[in-house]
């Protein structure tokens, strides 16, 4: 695992020094590299930094707890502070590192190797070194001006610089037996040399990192290291290239030198010394959460013990489970039935296996017991005679009658029965492919070859009547009525997802039939090449394939010509195959028919969700299904055209809703599968597809793979415009006031003609009160008519007229009040305040109407409101003028009634002062 990390980490860019990449198989690759971390990482687990985790037992597998400070490195727990590094910032004042807690071993041989960042590669500067008392210098390695070595006094010059501020992993073997050494360099190997045999490094010196040997209790800060180091560790042994190239890429840091390691020189830090963390070697993610999570649970697996994982599958949640045993899980319940949920008869089992690499593996559920009766008799009769080997055409369609006629009589309230029938519907279409046959006779006359079809199985008829029979469980299995039973499906969409799986081979057999019947049709007669063409439609699924000659491929649309006058109509969406998608291809490859498919369904946005609404709890906004499903399928034998077309599939879908949308994106779907039992989710993706228009109401896209095509919005728009929002005009308290001003004003109406008055007061409250009702009646009609645009004009002159009327026979109530009250004080013989009813008649309802006439022809379309049946806001004042006019007129009659009232009361005669009263 180390090794896969270290070729993993060089060929990512984890590391900063370049690594070779080493094409080992993967079986040998395991080999080595257990034998690797044998040699390098012992020492690791015998130490307080590298710890084994606490297995915690989680639904989707084991997870590891290593506590503060520690994290799970696919191996161990291992402490952050193992990735540090020691930062010699400059030489002055003294700092060092010192080797303490331990003695420095005795070394017949030894390996060296650490990771080194030097701002100036020019200074010279001591990397570490070590003098015993006795033996005085024993070894020294300096980093400038290039890399060099001295040891029992032998010093060797490299001539290696190091890179200005960047890491170098350095490697250096000894053997005292030869003095062979060898000096890997971001592991290669640069040098090496013998220099004959040496003494072996001697025990209880003093190792020092950043300064040369301690002279007189004192170290030569001229000769000071400036720069940092890390991971720096001793074997006392020769490491192979493999395992230096090992300590150089293991991202895991598993490695541990047996003589020293990095962490033990932690305490023994002097002077203006710093530790960082992290070290900076690695420079990427050193593991996926894939691969943490398969180790941790490969770890705890052989501690613990196998388990299988929590699976959702036959729509039912299989809960986290040891190996070797079988769990029962109660079954869905069924919304329509009226069974009590308690029910201890109807489980479904599942067995968890172990594997060989004693991991939990999920068997195939058992759900039998979990289907309704009528319909497990139902699929125990499919599969006794489905999946025999030879079944004859005729109880293959009975069988697929017998499917439709339960999907139209029944309704699903189990997903577990919605998940059967399409079940049966994927081994009715599956046995189907399986009895194509052509049979044909060969002969040869003369050197020439001969063949003559001599039967069909099955017929042309038999697979028209295998369409319809497919269509009409589709159409019957995507029914309203079912929708209980698809709304408890679980996880959400991935029974859509199987239903356009088998939909998809449905499409597959057809193109299959129809190139056989051409083919039949060339040599017998029943079906001409103009006609290789097969159509149906329903409600919920429409399709049609047809076969051409690859010499006249002319590309395919759906729906086509042929295709509307089926009634297959282009507004719900089309999609359309250019005929220059073959063009990238060589002539030789081609066959000689080219089949073609397309196919949409409406209604089943629901069953293909976007998001899981039941595990977040609420509805999401972003991306959601929004179109109806089209479908454009390519077949040519044994030739793949369903990726990187040359030329894209372009369709165009209409929006569902419309309202406030934004962000359109052309997805594809991902088909789900399940493989050793683990589970890939289905899922709509983007990739190969691309939006080319948006005008609102549809979507034009482009996709260069074949496939299941739909469009996601995001149902908001940031920077929609709400444009002018409508008033809300009439409440349930607004008519209530309207018809009680109505009903009074038409009361007194009423009674004025009942008692039969006929004084010119009379006469004005009469007007009055029938303007005022018709007011009211035309306001509560016709104020809101605004989505009819000539009835609601009509509504707003109208309206605006009886309003001035209204004003005006208030104007008349006042002339009429100063005639009576003048009348009454001149005249001491008696009063008489009739006289000609014409000029109220004038002023009340003929001012009014030239008024508005006025006004409508000088402003036009101006005059109306755009959000009432009103005078637009813009020229209120065409309302409020005469209003305020007419206002103002009654109120000066009024103010001269009064004055005349006031200086005539009680001055009269007693019949004058009563008729003024």
């Amino acid at each position: 695992m180390a090794l896969n990390n270290l070729y993993k980490g060089a060929s990512t860019g984890l590391f900063h020094s370049s690594l070779p990449e080493f094409m080992l198989c993967s079986l040998i690759l395991s080999f080595v590299s257990e034998g690797i971390r044998s040699n390098v990482s012992s020492s690791c687990h015998n130490t307080t930094y590298y710890t084994p985790p606490r297995c915690i037992d989680h639904p989707d597998g084991y997870g590891c707890d290593c506590g503060p400070g520690f994290h799970w490195n696919t191996e161990v727990c291992m402490s952050t502070a193992v990735d540090s590094r020691m930062e010699f910032s400059m030489q002055s004042p003294v700092r060092y590192t010192l080797l303490l807690g331990k003695a420095f071993p005795t070394l017949t041989e030894f390996t060296i190797t650490f990771w080194i960042k030097v701002p100036d590669p020019s200074l010279n500067g001591t990397i570490m070194s070590y003098r015993h008392d006795k033996q005085k210098d024993v070894f020294v390695m300096s980093s400038g001006p290039s890399l060099s070595l001295n040891i029992w006094n032998k010093t060797i010059s490299t001539g290696i610089v190091f890179a200005k501020n960047d890491w170098c992993h350095v490697a250096w073997t000894w053997s005292s037996k030869d003095g062979s050494w060898e000096l890997y360099i971001n592991g290669r190997r640069k040098k090496r040399s013998a220099v004959g045999k040496q003494k072996h490094i001697p025990s209880g010196g003093e190792f020092v990192l950043g300064q040369s040997p301690r002279v007189d209790e004192g170290f030569n800060i001229e000769s000071a290291f400036v720069g940092d180091l890390t991971h720096l560790h001793i074997w006392k042994f020769v490491l192979s290239k493999k395992e230096i190239q090992h300590t150089k890429g293991s991202c895991a840091l598993m490695y541990c030198g047996d003589a020293v390691q990095w962490t033990e020189f932690r305490r023994g830090t002097r002077g203006a010394m710093r530790m960082r963390w992290p070290s900076g070697v690695i420079t990427g993610n050193c593991f996926t959460e894939e691969e943490v999570g398969i180790t941790c649970n490969k770890y705890c697996s052989d501690t613990i013990g196998a388990q299988c994982n929590e699976q959702i599958v036959e729509n039912i949640r299989w809960t986290r489970t040891p190996a070797l045993k079988v769990i029962p899980v109660k079954c869905p319940k069924d919304v329509l039935s009226r069974e009590p949920e308690g029910n201890s008869s109807a489980y479904g089992t599942r067995p968890c296996y172990r594997t060989d690499e004693n991991e939990g593996e999920w068997g195939k559920a058992n759900i039998d017991n979990c289907i309704s009766p009528d319909l497990r008799e139902l699929k125990y009769r499919f599969q006794k005679q489905l999946l025999a080997e030879d079944i004859p055409e005729s109880l293959l369609l009975e069988r697929g009658y017998e499917l439709v006629n339960h999907t139209e009589t029944h309704t699903y309230g189990n997903p577990v029965d919605v998940a059967t029938v399409i079940d049966l519907l994927s081994m009715f279409v599956n046995t189907q492919a399986n009895v194509i046959v052509l049979q044909v006779k060969q002969w040869t006359e003369r050197n020439q070859t001969y063949a003559r079809a001599q039967g069909r199985f099955p017929t042309l008829d038999d697979t028209k009547e295998f369409i319809e029979i497919v269509a009409d469980i589709v159409n019957n299995i995507l029914s309203d009525k079912h929708g209980y039973g698809w709304n408890a499906t679980q996880p959400p969409g991935t029974e859509g997802d199987n239903l356009m799986k088998v939909i998809e081979t449905f499409a597959h057999v057809v193109s299959r039939s129809l190139e056989n019947h051409v083919n039949d049709g060339y040599i017998t007669g029943p079906i001409g090449f103009e006609d290789a063409y097969l159509s149906t439609v329903r409600q919920k699924i429409e399709m049609s394939v047809q076969a051409q000659w690859i010499e006249v491929f002319k590309g395919a649309k759906f729906p086509s010509k042929r295709d509307r006058l089926l009634g297959i109509q282009s507004k719900y969406g089309d999609v359309e195959l250019p005929s220059t998608v073959l063009s990238a291809a060589n002539e030789s490859d081609l066959p000689i028919f080219v089949k073609t498919a397309g196919l949409r369904i409406r209604e089943m946005t629901a069953m293909l969700p976007n998001h899981d609404v039941r595990a977040t709890g609420k509805k999401a906004k972003e991306d959601n299904l929004n179109t109806p499903i089209i479908a454009m399928f390519l077949h040519a034998g044994s030739f793949e055209f369903s990726n990187n077309l040359s030329s894209p599939i372009v369709f165009t879908l209409p929006y569902l809703d419309t309202f406030n949308i934004s962000n359109p994106e052309c997805v594809r779907l991902e088909h789900g599968t399940t493989f050793g039992g683990r589970i890939t989710e289905w899922h709509w993706t983007t990739d190969g597809c691309e939006l080319k228009d948006d005008t609102g109401t549809e979507g034009v896209c482009a996709c260069s793979v074949a496939g299941i095509y739909a469009i996601t919005t995001d149902m908001y728009d940031d920077n929609w415009n709400k444009g002018e929002v409508r008033p809300i005009l009439m409440n349930f308290a607004s008519y209530i006031g309207c018809c009680i001003s109505a009903i009074l004003c038409l009361s007194t109406c009423m009674l004025h003609i009942y008692y039969k008055t006929s004084s010119s007061t009379a006469s004005l409250h009469k007007n009055l009160g029938m303007s005022v009702v018709l007011a009211q009646i035309t306001f509560m009609i016709g104020i809101d008519r605004y989505d009819h645009r000539t009835l609601c004009q009509i509504f707003a002159i109208i309206l605006h007229y009886f309003f001035l009327a209204n004003f005006s026979w208030l104007m008349n109530e006042a002339f009429n009040l100063y005639i009576v009250i003048t009348y009454s004080s001149h005249a001491h013989d008696g009063h008489n305040e009739s006289g000609s009813l014409l000029r109220y008649y004038i002023l009340g309802w003929i001012i009014p109407a030239v008024l508005v006439g006025a006004f409508v022809g000088s402003q036009g379309q101006h005059y109306y409101s755009e959000d009432m049946c009103w005078v637009s806001w813009e020229n209120l004042w065409i309302f409020v003028g005469p209003a305020l006019g007419i206002i103002a007129v009654s109120i000066m009659v009024l103010i001269f009634t009064a004055k005349e009232h006031n200086e005539n009361s009680y001055t009269k005669s007693e019949k004058s002062n009563k008729s003024i009263m």
